[in-house]
C-alpha cells in the first residue's frame, strides 16, 4: 500500500521563519520526506490547507500530488516495484519507459524458471538462457517496440552462419518462443515479424554399430585398463540405450525385478520423461564390475571411444549418442520390437522422435509384411 501526503514541519524552519513544504511518501507503512520548491510559515501552511477556498498552497500540493500519481501509474504499467526509492527516483529523473530486450529476457526467464520441474526441464531452461543471451548479443539491447522483420532476418542470418542446420532449427524455435512472448505481452508489435524466415529440420542419416562391430568392441584385448573400462561402458550403453547423462546416473538402488527380468524405470535427466531400460545379464555384469560408479566426463568418454574404435579396428567415428542409436536400431531391425515399446525404452516424448532414430532396414519391412500376410 502506498500514499502521498504533505507537511510543513516547524523543525525545518530557517532564519527567515519559513519551512519547505515536503511531500510525504508512504509505502507499506514506511515514510520518506521529499523537499519541494515552496517555503511557507508552518502555521500559515496549516491555515491555508484547512481553508475551504482555493489558494496557492492547496493548488501547489495538488499539482505535486498529481505528478506523483502519474509517476506511480507509469511504474505499475511497466511492472516496476513500487518502493520509496523507485518513486523518489522517478520523480527526480522521470520514468524510463523504454522496454528493452534485456527487460523482456528477465520477464521471460522468470516465468520459464517457475515451470522447471513441471512442464520444463532444467536443461531446457538453461538452453533458453543461452539462446536469449545470443539474441541480445547479436541484436544489442534494443528497445522491443523497434524490433521489426529486418532484425529477425539479421538474427537468423547470423545464427545460420554460426550453427549447423539442425542446431539452427532447434535454437530458432526458442528465438520464436522468446519473441512471441514479447508479442503476446504487447512489448513487440510483430505482425509478419517472422516472414520469409524458415528453419528446416533436415533428417540426418542415423549412424549405428553393427552386431559384428559390437563384437569387436567386446572381444578386443585393449592396451590399458582404462580403455577396457570405456569399452565395457560402450557395450553397456548399446545394451541399455541410455543417453550419457542417464547412464552415469544409474545406482544400485535403481535395479528392479519383474519375474526373472531386471530393469530400470526412471526419469530422463534431460527431459524428465520416464524410460524403462531392460538389464541384460551382460549389462548387469558390467554394472557390478563398475560397482555402479561410471566416473567419466562426457568429453573424456567420447575421446576414449575414438581410441577404443581404433584398437578394435572399427573405422566409424564412435561417439556416445551413436551407441543410443545402435540400441534403437537393433531393437527394431533385429528384435523387431514395436516402435511404441522402443519409444518408451528410450524415454521419448513422442513417436516422431523414435522414428528418426529407428530407420528400419528394407529387409525388416519386407519380412514383417510377409509375416502378417
Amino acid at each position: 500500500m502506498w500514499n502521498i501526503g504533505f507537511c510543513c514541519r516547524a523543525a525545518k524552519v530557517g532564519k527567515d521563519g519559513l519551512s519547505p513544504i515536503e511531500m510525504v511518501i508512504t509505502v507499506d507503512k514506511v515514510r520518506s520526506f521529499r523537499r519541494l520548491s515552496i517555503k511557507v510559515e508552518p502555521n500559515e501552511y496549516k491555515r491555508l490547507m484547512s481553508y475551504k477556498r482555493d489558494n496557492y498552497v492547496k493548488r501547489f500540493c495538488e499539482t505535486e500530488r498529481l505528478k506523483a500519481y502519474e509517476v506511480i501509474s507509469k511504474l505499475e504499467r511497466l511492472g516496476i516495484p513500487i518502493t520509496i526509492d523507485s518513486i523518489r527516483d522517478a520523480l527526480l529523473n522521470g520514468v524510463n519507459t523504454k522496454y528493452t530486450l534485456s527487460d523482456l529476457q528477465k520477464e521471460f526467464l522468470q516465468i520459464s524458471q517457475q515451470r522447471v520441474g513441471y512442464d520444463l526441464s532444467l536443461p531446457s531452461y538453461q538452453r533458453y538462457v543461452r539462446v536469449t543471451n545470443k539474441v541480445i548479443a547479436i541484436l544489442g539491447n534494443m528497445e522491443c517496440k523497434t524490433i521489426i522483420n529486418k532484425h529477425m532476418r539479421l538474427l537468423a542470418a547470423e545464427l545460420r552462419r554460426r550453427l549447423q542446420i539442425s542446431s539452427f532449427a532447434n535454437q530458432w524455435s526458442i528465438v520464436k518462443l522468446f519473441i512471441n512472448f514479447g508479442i503476446t505481452n504487447n512489448k513487440i508489435f510483430g505482425r509478419s515479424i517472422f516472414d520469409s524466415i524458415k528453419a528446416e529440420r533436415r533428417s540426418k542419416k542415423v549412424e549405428y554399430l553393427t552386431i559384428e562391430e559390437l563384437d569387436k568392441i567386446r572381444n578386443t584385448p585393449y592396451s590399458t585398463p582404462s580403455l577396457q573400462r570405456v569399452a565395457d561402458i560402450a557395450i553397456l550403453q548399446a545394451n541399455l540405450g541410455l543417453a550419457y547423462c542417464d547412464l552415469v546416473d544409474i545406482s544400485r538402488d535403481d535395479i528392479k525385478e519383474y519375474g526373472d527380468v531386471k530393469y530400470i524405470q526412471k526419469q530422463r535427466q534431460k527431459t524428465g520423461v520416464e524410460y524403462i531400460s531392460i538389464i541384460t545379464n551382460e549389462s548387469f555384469d558390467i554394472l557390478e564390475r563398475c560397482d555402479y560408479n561410471i566416473h567419466i566426463t562426457n568429453q573424456a568418454y567420447n575421446r576414449f571411444l575414438k581410441l577404443v574404435a581404433q584398437q578394435a579396428g572399427i573405422t566409424k567415428s564412435i561417439h556416445s549418442h551413436m551407441l543410443r542409436h545402435t540400441f534403437a536400431h537393433h531393437q527394431l531391425n533385429e528384435k523387431h520390437l514395436n516402435i511404441a515399446t522402443v519409444s518408451r525404452m528410450l524415454g521419448h516424448t513422442n513417436l516422431q522422435q523414435t522414428m528418426h532414430y529407428c530407420q528400419k532396414h528394407t529387409s525388416t519391412v519386407l519380412e514383417e509384411y510377409l509375416q502378417h500376410n
